[in-house]
């Protein structure tokens, strides 16, 4: 009996949060960019200035 009371509980705390969450509406507004934000992708190489570089040491060939 105390294992299905425990499965109702859970069953119906389930549920109650699925349904709210189904219910639950949001009121944000999603603004479009304006042509001043947006990134030109020919010109971003051209002003990519002063970029952290990575550096890589490959030991996959090393034999002692």
């Amino acid at each position: 009996m105390r294992k299905i009371n425990l499965y109702v509980v859970s069953t119906f705390l389930i549920l109650t949060g699925v349904g709210g969450w189904i219910v639950s509406t949001t009121q944000a507004r999603v603004e479009a960019p304006t042509l001043a934000e947006t990134i030109s992708l020919s010109q971003f190489p051209v002003n990519a200035r002063d970029l952290p570089t990575e550096r890589l040491t490959d030991y996959t060939f090393v034999f002692n």
